[in-house]
């Protein structure tokens, strides 16, 4: 660069703009500098030389180069969104701005999903692929025409839990959660409640997370009881758990936050059906805060569900969470890129995670057990045979193969005994110390 020529303004980004070469069909001026046909008028076509040697249009005021839009294509790396109005921001990279928490590393993050599949069957390789995609840990998965309930092992260790309609039974609704590899080793257990609720059991971290997934009735009139079967499910798990909320619930929520203060936010759709009312009420009741509505999106980033023919959508998939998790909400919109042959969006929200996260399978630091030594004493132990009976009752006599089958009986033994016996946390301490039987006062 030569001593004369324009220099960019401090901390700023300017593109290195190139000369065109010298045209043969264009006269030039001693010195080989581009110039102007005899004749031509000033201010039409003509070009001129800044003092540093750059070239600019004639009647142009002299001067340092601008960091603007820039016309030339060879001005180096840039950024621009798709449709993005306005001049190309050039940068040191070719991906758009983000938000510092989605890539920075050092911020644990657990990625949950809701999705309605609309119907699962034959669907589970392009299911993984997508979710794999988006980077999520657990996925909500309704509207699945699951038959039976279980767990089943996808490709690349995915874990797929399920509950659906009892076989012979015509196949509607159904609930599910798709479970990444890292946390197979932290499910304490799979509850499938019925064609419309079920509830995994984890511990992440720090904390025992309980998540429940549940899809909503089209018609108001059969809300009630599925929120009577959500509320049993919800008071079925541990005073200390936090709960968060997938599923297609089939409700238009509005945005009145003055009157539904902490359980819904100013940021959706003002729609409000008889459904959403009963569903904020539900959740203003229980401390749970729908976190579609915390953050300001586009109207394509909100809207979960659409009807192309008729230009229909609206904001019926949610993600909800308890009041000890909502400051941890980082953010949750709807990812349009995601496809499986159905007409709702894929739902997804971050949350900021304490504790240190697994980064592959194994077995956590802090294990967390039930206290089956409690069922050596009789009133715990009648308390665990009758909740043992219900859970059997629950059960479907015919499943179909012999994993699904030791899987629910395996859930319906667990549940029983953290109902009657509770959990208890072994391992190492918060100080290090190691709670085994031959640390003993002689040996410390």
């Amino acid at each position: 660069m030569g001593p004369g020529r324009a220099q960019p303004e401090p901390d700023t980004w300017a593109c290195p703009t190139v000369d065109p070469p010298p045209s043969k069909s264009r006269s030039t001026r001693p010195g080989g500098l581009p110039g102007s046909h005899p004749g031509a008028r000033p201010g039409v076509g003509a070009r001129e030389r800044a003092p540093g040697g750059r070239a600019f249009a004639h009647g142009a005021r002299p001067g340092p180069a601008r960091t603007g839009y820039m016309g030339s294509s060879n001005c180096g790396p840039t950024t621009r969104r798709r449709n993005m109005k306005g001049p190309v921001q050039c940068g040191s990279g070719g991906r758009p701005r983000r938000e510092p928490w989605r890539s920075d590393p050092r911020t644990r993050k657990l990625v949950f999903g809701t999705w309605n599949v609309t119907s699962l069957a034959g669907k589970e390789q392009e299911l993984v692929a997508e979710v794999e995609r988006y980077r999520l840990d657990i996925v909500g998965l309704t509207s699945t025409h699951s038959i039976g309930s279980g767990t089943q092992v996808l490709e690349r260790g995915w874990t797929l839990s399920f509950a659906g309609v009892a076989p012979g039974e015509r196949q509607r609704a159904g609930v599910g959660f798709l479970l990444a590899p890292r946390l197979s080793a932290c499910v304490l257990g799979f509850t499938p409640g019925d064609v419309r609720v079920a509830s995994l059991h984890l511990w992440v971290g720090e904390r025992v997370l309980t998540v429940v997934c549940a899809y909503g009735p089209n018609i108001s009139s059969d809300y009630p009881p599925v929120l009577e079967s959500l509320g049993r499910v919800l008071d079925s798990a541990p005073s200390g758990d936090s709960i968060v909320l997938l599923g297609d619930l089939n409700a238009h929520m509005g945005n009145d936050s003055m009157t539904w203060r902490n359980a819904i936010g100013r940021n959706g759709p003002p729609e409000l059906n008889s459904s959403g009312v009963s569903l904020l009420d539900f959740c203003a009741s229980r401390s749970l805060a729908i976190t579609n509505t915390m953050f300001e999106h586009k109207d394509a980033h909100q809207y979960t569900w659409y009807q192309g023919s008729l230009g229909i959508r609206s904001m019926i998939d949610f993600v909800v969470v308890s009041s000890d998790l909502r400051p941890y909400v980082l953010d949750t919109q709807v990812k349009r890129g995601a496809e499986l042959s159905t007409d709702h969006h894929l739902v997804v929200s971050w949350i900021r995670w304490q504790g240190k996260m697994l980064h592959r399978p194994g077995r956590p630091k802090h294990i967390v057990r039930v206290c089956w030594e409690c069922l050596a004493e009789e009133p715990v132990k009648t308390v665990f045979n009758s909740h043992l009976r219900q859970r059997f009752d629950r059960v479907p006599r015919a499943v179909g193969d012999i994993d699904s089958e030791w899987a629910l009986f395996h859930s319906a033994i667990v549940v029983a005994a953290v109902a009657s016996c509770g959990r208890k946390v072994a391992g190492a301490s918060c100080g290090g110390n190691p709670r085994t039987r031959w640390w003993t006062p002689e040996v410390r």
